[in-house]
């Protein structure tokens, strides 16, 4: 790859044709073709033929040859084809009909889906490939959008898994508080017991997560909307009753539904139960005795994991559709093969936003937006700056990960020589910033995969999901963020922004439709 000079914020051009142009066109694999070619002309300094070699090798091909990618895609296909098969052999209508005994009316659909989300929250992935799959012929059958589904999905993801106890989040975070503490000197290392310590005192100051998943609740509880996503919960509410039908009828796995209630359930629950079996096998193996289960946890590789637990619950999907002729001969195949073919395009789409964060590392983007912050900065204003600069660099990247290994290693001694009084508040800003971007960036991982559980066009997703995002990540940086650099307790900066956040949705939502059961 040819080394090219310091660009500046003209490294960031390539993500912002990327986004610019998904947001306007809505053609996402055009908008990321584009900036991916944007960034390869400036590493090729301009030369048209040598910047398509570039987006060819090593970008596209890295992009696909990389494990933890190839991982990424395999277990997502598993997962499609674990749901094919449990739809087409009856059970997912079965399972469609028990949550919706439950679920009658559109908040109660809703909430289900949000408490379904925070039940999976040991990963981002599984939650919003199974929560998504798994609700959305109940959401269809109240006639709740796509769009909804996707954003109530991607908004349990990261910010539930970034801040669960037990996820294959923790230990990587834990990880880079403690080399930050290391590089920040002895006396920093001291600071509430270690790394986990300094982690678990973190944990109140972690706002963007923790009121997101507060206006999730109470958009889906409230029945109340804004923006983008107001259209489409309108459009979705008018769409006739018999298209409803037949939508919910097509995702349950059509004419042959009417099986069983576990043909679905228990494909579902192995593959859960195998990711959190193979993440303790893992961790237990490469662990001392009696390590904390922090460690434990992040011992493990979350990707294998999941492609651990995918691969189970396709198989018992399948062995259960032969075994109760549910689907006899090849039917089980066919009907896993056309799950598959549903994540074609999203799959694309996540290769090539994979190959765009590639270049915007190439670039050193991240670099421009680190030099913002300096050793002369305020202690004050030190967790709110951070949270800025770690939820851009995260939408820019679409990496969570990404923008944490970046920015902790230095903002933690910044913290310790600016002021050492707001170390722990800053450190989360970083967290919290990085779920942001990872949240609503539309090359993340997490949205494309959203997006595809739910069954939502993409660019759907991210145009009704970025007004709430934007509005929480605001109030976290100017009712919890400041107020916390002047050192105000957590507990205090969370009931301002839970009281911001409650007001934005009673204050500014509109109730889409009267309660009324749609039994």
């Amino acid at each position: 790859m040819p080394l090219t000079p310091e660009l500046g914020l003209l490294a960031l051009v390539p993500v912002v044709v990327s986004i610019a142009l998904a947001l306007w066109t809505r053609r996402v694999v055009l908008s990321l073709l584009a900036g991916l070619g944007a960034g390869a002309l400036l590493l090729a300094n301009g030369h048209p033929l040598r910047a398509a070699m570039l987006t060819l090798d090593p970008f596209l091909l890295d992009s696909l040859s990389s494990r933890d990618n190839v991982k990424v895609v395999l277990f997502s296909l598993l997962i499609a084809a674990t749901i094919g098969v449990a739809g087409e052999a009856g059970g997912t209508r079965a399972l469609v009909e028990a949550l919706a005994a439950r679920a009658r009316t559109r908040r109660a659909g809703m909430v289900a889906a949000w408490l379904s989300g925070m039940v999976v929250f040991f990963d981002d992935y599984a939650n919003c490939l199974i929560v998504g799959s798994a609700m959305r012929s109940v959401t269809d059958r109240l006639r709740i959008s796509r769009e909804k589904l996707a954003f109530i999905v991607d908004s349990t993801a990261a910010p539930v898994a970034t801040v669960a106890l037990v996820s294959t989040w923790v230990g990587f975070e834990v990880g880079l508080i403690d080399k930050g503490l290391q590089a920040a000197g002895a006396a920093a290392q001291g600071m509430h017991g270690g790394a986990y310590g300094f982690f678990m005192a973190g944990l109140p100051y972690r706002f963007y997560p923790l009121l997101m998943i507060l206006m999730t609740g109470l958009i889906c509880g409230s029945g109340r909307d804004f923006g983008p996503m107001l259209r489409a919960e309108r459009a979705a509410l008018a769409a006739p009753p018999a298209a409803s039908a037949a939508a919910a009828s097509a995702a349950a796995g059509g004419p042959r539904a009417g099986g069983r209630l576990w043909l679905a359930v228990i494909p579902i629950a192995a593959l859960v139960l195998g990711t959190v079996l193979s993440i303790a096998a893992q961790g237990l193996a490469a662990s001392p005795v009696g390590a904390p289960l922090f460690e434990i946890v992040g011992a493990a590789n979350g990707y294998d994991a999941m492609l651990h637990g995918s691969a189970l619950g396709l198989t018992l999907a399948v062995a259960l559709a032969w075994g109760t002729r549910a689907l006899p001969g090849e039917a089980a195949g066919r009907a896993a093969f056309s799950g598959m073919q549903e994540l074609i395009q999203p799959l694309t789409v996540l290769a090539l936003a994979w190959a765009l964060g590639d270049v915007v590392e190439a670039l050193k983007a991240a670099d421009a937006l680190i030099s913002l912050l300096g050793p002369g900065f305020p202690g004050w204003a030190l967790p709110a700056a951070t949270f800025t600069v770690a939820a851009g660099i995260a939408f820019a990247t679409g990496t969570s990960f990404g923008t944490m290994t970046i920015l902790m290693p230095l903002v933690i001694p910044l913290a310790f020589q600016i002021d050492p009084a707001v170390a722990v508040a800053t450190t989360s800003a970083v967290l919290s910033g990085a779920t942001w971007g990872d949240h609503c960036s539309p090359i993340s991982d997490t949205t494309v995969l959203s997006s595809t559980g739910a069954g939502c066009e993409h660019g759907a997703h991210v145009e009704t999901q970025l007004p709430y995002a934007l509005a929480v990540g605001l109030i976290s940086l100017v009712a919890c963020s400041l107020p916390a650099g002047f050192g105000a307790p957590a507990a205090l900066c969370l009931l301002l922004g839970a009281a911001a956040t409650a007001a934005l949705v009673y204050g500014v939502g509109r109730k889409v439709e009267p309660d009324a059961s749609l039994g």
